[in-house]
């Protein structure tokens, strides 16, 4: 069986397409839908002669790559984000104590109590 061959009218021969090579193509894209389920690596280039499907497996290579960079940065930054959220806590703990001690020096046992409530009270909420 001859193998049915899709060219744009006056394209050159870079721009052929066969029936086997799309075969060959969605063959790989559901390979690569499995290998991406299991969060693993995406198939290998299938050996082809057309150009053009290489270049729609090293598109979707390219952008799967892109977007686990962007989900490595996502966690990066959201491991950031709560480190600074404990050091926040931790510096407002300490400001808290300095503004109470600031009040029992000044004779203001009573301000300082308040200020140690209302910091308790927003280490618990």
């Amino acid at each position: 069986m001859e193998d049915l061959v899709i060219e744009e009218e006056g394209a050159s021969s870079a721009l052929k397409i066969t029936l086997g090579d799309f075969l060959i193509f969605i063959n790989w894209m559901n390979q690569a839908e499995k290998s991406l389920d299991r969060a693993e690596a995406l198939p290998t280039i299938p050996d082809l002669d057309s150009g053009k499907v290489k270049g729609w497996v090293q598109l979707v290579q390219r952008l799967e790559e892109r977007f686990r960079r962007s989900e490595e940065k996502k966690l990066a930054l959201e491991a950031n984000v709560i480190a600074q959220e404990a050091q926040l806590g931790q510096l407002l703990s300490h400001l808290h104590a300095n503004i109470a001690s600031l009040y029992d020096n000044l004779g203001q046992s009573q301000k300082a109590e308040e200020v140690r409530r209302r910091a308790e009270a927003l280490h618990v909420g």
